[in-house]
């Protein structure tokens, strides 16, 4: 998202510097516009130690000085909880007003006690805080609700729409990193439920984490090999979604989840769990079907209800399309615009 709003206020013809912590990439995985001056301050945080941790996060609140002093910027936008806090201590005393966005909803996502403390005490140095959600706002103490606002991701309309139904569905797709957060286990188990009366079913997880070794050692215990893959993070999303006939998106908890999105725009059936994110996206049983967070049964059950059904099915990917109208580039780049022009 971050790189989209980069390269749309250079479109618009501003001078824009994106500056990340992470260690120098040669290509950065998001494109970025040639024109856009990419500083990476090579200052990671992979570290258990927590003397460490503290030493790097002082080093990276004078090295983030250092170079905002040297840029002067008109505004400041940061994205990510602990980024924003570092960003703001950073920028004090700087007179630059700093936009932070949360990215995903804070009352399920947690972070250090120490940080969660730190974020009520210095987000009111913010000129904007931004969230994708309602839910997500009802984090924030009452005293937040005038700098607040909630602008959700742009969705743009595919280069190819799915045209071709399948007259049944034997490919499944899900997209998401390989985290708890995004309980690939309960997809995974209703999967094998599932090939209990439709054995041509497959499914591909696209995405990398820490749960790989988790997730491959479930898939072997249900013997489940030839039916499950995970092949990794994709750069071409739209062509694994066009290969696929079902999308299900099974997670604990999201921001504004850009796969659900981009599925959806395709024009791909969709199934996704009932939580924070997935709910502001998706009108069950008109563009979608909803299922209780980590309920296998359910998902299994509707499921099997759009394997059965394909007028149903084929109905729910045509009206999913909306979606891009809904949430269009042009309307959520015009607020975070608004939003620029208000603070300064």
């Amino acid at each position: 998202m971050l790189s989209e709003l980069a390269n749309h206020w250079v479109s618009k013809g501003h001078k824009v510097s994106f500056i990340t912590f992470a260690t120098s990439v040669a290509v950065p995985f998001y494109s970025l516009d040639s024109k856009i001056n990419l500083i990476q301050l090579d200052q990671s945080q992979h570290t258990s130690s927590p003397l460490k941790r503290f030493l790097n996060s002082f080093k990276r609140i004078l090295v983030l000085r250092k170079t905002l002093q040297q840029l002067t910027p008109d505004r400041i936008v940061s994205f990510v909880d602990i980024t924003n806090i570092t960003t703001l201590i950073s920028s004090i005393g700087i007179k630059t007003p700093v936009v932070v966005s949360e990215r995903i909803d804070p009352n399920f996502h947690k972070i250090p006690p120490f940080y969660a403390w730190l974020r009520l005490k210095v987000y009111p140095l913010c000129s904007k805080l931004i969230v994708q959600t309602t839910n997500a706002a009802t984090y924030f103490p009452k005293q937040f609700n005038q700098c607040i606002e909630i602008i959700p991701n742009p969705v743009s309309p595919p280069v190819i729409e799915k045209k071709d139904y399948a007259q049944r569905i034997t490919s499944i797709v899900s997209i998401g990193r390989l985290e708890q957060q995004k309980d690939h286990k309960t997809l995974i188990r209703s999967l094998s439920r599932l090939l209990k009366t439709h054995p041509d079913l497959t499914l591909t997880i696209y995405g990398e984490g820490r749960e790989r070794k988790n997730l491959e050692t479930l898939i072997t215990s249900l013997a489940l090999q030839d039916k499950i893959h995970l092949p990794g993070t994709t750069h071409n999303i739209q062509e694994a979604l066009l290969n696929a006939d079902l999308f299900v998106f099974p997670s604990h908890y999201e921001g504004f989840p850009n796969a659900l999105c981009e599925a959806m725009a395709v024009g791909l059936p969709v199934i996704a769990s009932n939580c924070s994110g997935t709910t502001d996206i998706l009108r069950d049983g008109i563009d979608g079907r909803l299922f209780p967070i980590g309920d296998v049964g359910a998902l299994t059950k509707i499921a099997l209800e759009l394997l059965e059904d394909p007028v149903q099915s084929r109905a729910l990917g045509t009206r999913a399309k909306e979606v891009s109208v809904r949430f269009s580039p042009t309307r959520i780049f015009a607020l975070w615009d608004n939003i620029l022009e208000e603070i300064l």
